[in-house]
C-alpha cells in the first residue's frame, strides 16, 4: 500500500520505534530501538524542524527542543560509514556510537570542524550524552 515500514525523521510514527534514547530502550525489539540511530542520521544530514522535501512534509524535533542544522547526506554518510567500518563493533551501544562518530568526524573533518560540532549536538538531540 506504499506505507513506509520505518520513518527516519520521526521513527515513532510507525507506532513502535523510539525517537530518542532512554533507559527503557533495551526493552524494545532491535528494529524499534534502532529508531534512535535512524533519527540521529536524519537530524545530522537534514537538520531538525519542519520542511518539505520532494513534496513530502517532514517534522523532526529533538529531545531537548534544540534546533539542529544538517550537514548534508554525503558528509553524514561519510561519518557514519567510517564510524561503522573503523570504530564500531557488534557490541557498540549508543554511547559508543557517539564516541565512534565523533572520532570519525574528527578524522574526516578535523577536531575544530563544524561537522564534529554537529555530530555532538545531534547525539545530544536524540538524548545520547
Amino acid at each position: 500500500d506504499g506505507t513506509p515500514l520505518r520513518y527516519m525523521d520521526q521513527p515513532s510514527k510507525d507506532g513502535s520505534s523510539a525517537d530518542y534514547w532512554d533507559e527503557n530502550l533495551g526493552d524494545l525489539d532491535v528494529h524499534h530501538s534502532s529508531g534512535v540511530a535512524n533519527h540521529f542520521f536524519y537530524l545530522l544530514s537534514e537538520g531538525s524542524g519542519k520542511k518539505t522535501v520532494n513534496g513530502v512534509d517532514y517534522d523532526s524535533p529533538t529531545s531537548d527542543g534544540s534546533t539542529l542544522t544538517g550537514i548534508g547526506r554525503e558528509k553524514a554518510y561519510q561519518i557514519w560509514y567510517k564510524a561503522l567500518s573503523v570504530y564500531m563493533t557488534s557490541t557498540t551501544d549508543y554511547a559508543g556510537a557517539r564516541v565512534a562518530t565523533e572520532k570519525a568526524a574528527t578524522d574526516l573533518f578535523g577536531a575544530d570542524s563544524e561537522e564534529l560540532k554537529a555530530v555532538s549536538a545531534t547525539w545530544t538531540g536524540v538524548n545520547v550524552k
